[in-house]
């Protein structure tokens, strides 16, 4: 019994490492193709020759981004399920938070014709690592603008709760999934089966991730959908992980 432990162990190891040590190898000529693509695409060097070769460009953009995004989910789920995510716990306000996740989202849902709204309650910061605090946030709301459609509206809320605690809420009109769908959604390279799905291709790791980090924070995730009139998507954190502005001062 011990034996195989420290067998499984020992391989955990190995996986960790490798996949550390190839996803450098696979960043450096991923972020050159993505770079170079980019200036491409924006016209740095000038107009393109046609709009196909233009169309071509944004293929591989899109791609490239794609491939590094699918890399560095692979290698936090990795990291997570050998145990050696180590989380830096710091006062994170909720506000600038949530401003900093929109803003890398609004590029995304102006070029769908997604609406984004926002309601802070009076909450002002939590106990989190904040790196890991913006990728569930970006996470969730990527999700939520990618099947969402035109006009349709993307609402982030934040409320502290009865007990103290705090709950941050992404809510959409999108497409939505069945209970099966969600089921499928939240295992790892699980893919929702629709034409919308199939047409904006993920990574199939963003909630399985989403989630466990929310757990390693000590929270929980819960999923509403109905299918054709939307999500909504909670995670909650304890009264321990809130700072109030009386501590704050």
């Amino acid at each position: 019994m011990l034996e195989a432990k420290l067998e499984a162990e020992t391989l955990s190891r190995v996986k960790t490492d490798f996949l550390a040590n190839i996803s450098h190898e696979l960043r450096t000529p991923l972020n050159a193709i993505i770079g170079f693509s980019g200036s491409l695409k924006e016209k740095i060097f000038g107009a393109m020759a046609n709009e196909k070769q233009l169309e071509y460009i944004g293929d591989i953009h899109r791609s490239g981004e794609h491939l590094l995004d699918l890399i560095n989910d692979i290698i936090d789920v990795s990291v997570i399920e050998s145990g050696k995510l180590e989380l830096r716990i710091e006062e994170v306000e909720v506000v600038p938070l949530i401003e900093s996740s929109l803003r890398l989202i609004r590029p995304r849902a102006d070029n769908g014709g997604v609406k984004l709204s926002v309601n802070v309650g009076n909450v002002h910061a939590v106990r989190a690592d904040e790196r890991r605090l913006k990728q569930i946030l970006v996470n969730l709301l990527a999700n939520a603008v990618k099947f969402t459609l035109h006009d349709g509206q993307v609402s982030v809320t934040c409320q502290l709760e009865n007990d103290g605690g705090i709950v941050f809420e992404i809510a959409d009109t999108g497409i939505g999934m069945s209970k099966d769908e969600i089921r499928k959604a939240m295992e790892p390279f699980g893919q929702v089966e629709s034409s919308l799905a199939r047409k904006y291709e993920g990574t199939g790791l963003g909630l399985p991730l989403t989630d466990s980090l929310i757990s390693a924070h000590g929270g929980t995730l819960n999923i509403e959908s109905t299918p054709g009139k939307g999500t909504t998507v909670k995670f909650r954190m304890g009264p321990d992980r809130v700072v109030s502005l009386r501590e704050a001062s």
